[in-house]
């Protein structure tokens, strides 16, 4: 027999972000959550803080949680990554078969907001990268689902574009 309170499903929540800050915490927040899958959309993830320490250390640590564990990345532009990002691009090389950055073309190189997804489940999304204002959902599977959707779809007008290893030598 099952206790009751085991089956309760967590209450989704709902925070409205104002600040860059607050964005990059609840970016911070999704990875510690994550379980088996990250998905992040940004044009370029200047804003993100994604090369500082405390950030490379959480996403490692999700990596080593679970041998299926997930990382996917897209962005417009992927200068950032290669010249700024040395923490991730060693990401990209210790977990090469699990982590994918990718590059929009065709329509969705005119997306204009970003988005970080952890397995379906919890999300938060900036309607518009320039601004701040965002929205950080957790538990909240229904609205996830337009999430997944949506960074799918930029998912499928992207290509490869940052690699573990060096080309061109």
């Amino acid at each position: 027999m099952h206790d009751p309170e085991e089956l309760v499903q967590p209450q989704p929540e709902r925070c409205a972000l104002s600040t860059r800050r607050e964005y990059r915490d609840a970016l911070a927040r999704l990875i510690g959550l994550a379980q088996r899958e990250l998905r992040i959309f940004d044009p370029d993830f200047s804003d993100l803080e994604i090369n500082s320490p405390q950030t490379y250390e959480l996403l490692r640590a999700f990596m080593l949680r679970g041998r299926n564990n997930r990382l996917y990345i897209v962005v417009h532009d992927t200068g950032y990554i290669r010249n700024d990002c040395p923490r991730l691009l060693n990401l990209l090389r210790q977990f090469s078969d699990r982590v994918f950055i990718h590059q929009t073309q065709a329509e969705a190189t005119s997306a204009q907001d970003s988005l970080v997804l952890a397995d379906k489940l919890h999300f938060v999304r900036r309607p518009v990268q320039a601004q701040p204002r965002a929205t950080l959902r957790l538990n909240d599977d229904q609205e996830s689902q337009g999430m997944h959707l949506r960074f799918s779809e930029i998912w499928d007008n992207s290509f490869p574009a940052v690699s573990a290893t060096t080309s061109g030598l």
